[in-house]
């Protein structure tokens, strides 16, 4: 059976299906911004400058207004990764792994969306520079240099966490942390559900920081560990109380998200029912739940489907970077030529596509190899000053 491995060489079982979750999760999050927010969603968003209400595709509504639920999806797959990687790591480690896993395809993909958003004709150099560097940095605050780029923020946050507890030597202490979340999450939604928050002073702030600090996502997170803890060993009652509330605030999520889309940002999608976010969720949190108890049983015996499946999980974070202004721009450009807007948007989504495969198996490897080059040449001098100051009289 293949195996993966934590940051610090123990080895762990491979699972192959959450390659292909991600790969659908992803081509969900890039149908409802190419076929629907493009032309659905309100002025300001980065999709909306990207295409300049070219066309519309509103008889994909149906099949595409949820697709956003894909970034939920995500959520919980990373609280299980994280969890599962971090076995037997060191905090330097862990730190090392997800430096090397989320920065060169991060500067690859910014890259790629400054040059398309300045040739494309959106924004002048100058005024990108900005977004440029804070997405180079995955800096918690935006505006980024695509606005997808807001689900980092959220994602580092939880390896914060985690690295804290590495440090510290506290990673018995992850299912605290997950009931931690749990609460914070369950207080942030049921006060802006009930409308409650309106009335406590400084809302807004805490509204403003709510996606970097986990206050409105942490539950997803904690879902994943705790799917990760039952792939490891029976889940105690404790636990099961866990899955059963980080579920239902998932779900309230959702239903929160889904009516402020159908509010403010997009009222296209108005009357749509907000059950199928759910459902498709959901259904995405089952699968994950069953796959991951008995890896073994779903590793592909032929080599070829392997491969093809870690093809597309690798696909997966460059494909969600660079999907939206990308496409969003390419297909404004081909319908301004004249191109029929289907064809445009089967060319859009064609070409995403390939890119995020040409960075996951061509430069991103290779800009990893430089970064991980570095890091262990600083080390290297970090060991040998630590040592000559021992070593001084």
């Amino acid at each position: 059976m293949t195996h993966g491995s934590s940051g610090d060489g123990v080895r762990r079982p491979y699972h192959y299906p959450l390659d292909l979750i991600r790969f659908a999760a992803a081509t969900s999050v890039m149908a409802f911004h190419l076929a629907f927010y493009t032309w659905a969603s309100a002025p300001g968003s980065s999709t909306a400058n990207a295409f300049r209400h070219a066309t519309s595709y509103s008889v994909t509504t149906p099949w595409t207004w949820f697709g956003w639920v894909g970034v939920e999806v995500f959520f919980v797959i990373s609280g299980f990764v994280i969890a599962n990687s971090a076995v037997g790591a060191t905090s330097g480690s862990f730190l090392k792994s997800r430096v090397l896993r989320l920065l060169p395809a991060a500067w690859i993909c910014a890259s790629i969306t400054l040059l398309v958003r300045e040739f494309g004709g959106l924004e002048r150099l100058d005024a990108l520079v900005g977004p440029y560097v804070a997405s180079l940095a995955l800096w918690p605050a935006g505006p980024w240099i695509d606005g997808v780029y807001w689900s980092l923020a959220v994602e580092v946050t939880f390896y914060a966490l985690v690295f804290g507890l590495l440090r510290f030597r506290a990673f018995s202490l992850l299912p605290q942390v997950a009931w931690l979340l749990v609460l914070a999450s369950g207080l942030f939604i049921g006060l802006s559900i009930s409308g409650l928050d309106r009335s406590l002073p400084g809302w807004w702030m805490i509204r403003g920081v709510s996606e970097p600090l986990l206050l409105r996502h942490g539950a997803f997170f904690a879902l994943g560990v705790w799917i990760w803890m039952s792939s490891e060993r029976r889940l105690r009652p404790s636990d099961a109380l866990g899955v059963a509330a980080a579920a239902a605030i998932g779900c309230a999520e959702i239903w929160m998200r889904g009516q402020a889309l159908q509010d403010r940002e997009a009222l296209a999608a108005a009357g749509q029912p907000l059950i199928l976010p759910i459902l498709l969720w959901l259904s995405a949190v089952t699968v994950l739940a069953f796959v991951t108890r008995a890896p073994e049983r779903f590793t592909p015996r032929s080599a070829v489907v392997r491969r093809g499946l870690r093809w597309m999980g690798l696909a997966t974070y460059p494909l969600y970077l660079t999907h939206n202004d990308v496409g969003a721009t390419m297909m404004r450009l081909l319908v301004q030529a004249g191109a029929p807007k289907w064809a445009a948007l089967a060319v859009a989504v064609m070409t995403v596509v390939s890119i995020a495969f040409a960075v996951a198996l061509v430069f991103e490897p290779r800009v990893r190899q430089i970064l991980r080059r570095l890091i262990e040449l600083a080390a290297a001098r970090g060991r040998t000053g630590a040592g000559a100051v021992a070593s001084a009289p």
